[in-house]
C-alpha cells in the first residue's frame, strides 16, 4: 500500500480515528482517500 501524504481519512469502521503518516491511530483502521 502507498503511504498517505496530505489530507487523509479513516475507513467507516474507525471514522473517529485520524490518519497520521499513512497509518490510522488504531491498527485496525486503514487509510483511504489519500491525496
Amino acid at each position: 500500500q502507498k503511504e498517505c501524504t496530505g489530507p487523509q481519512h479513516c475507513t467507516n469502521f474507525c471514522r473517529k480515528n485520524k490518519c497520521t503518516h499513512g497509518k490510522c491511530m488504531n491498527r485496525k483502521c486503514k487509510c483511504f482517500n489519500c491525496k
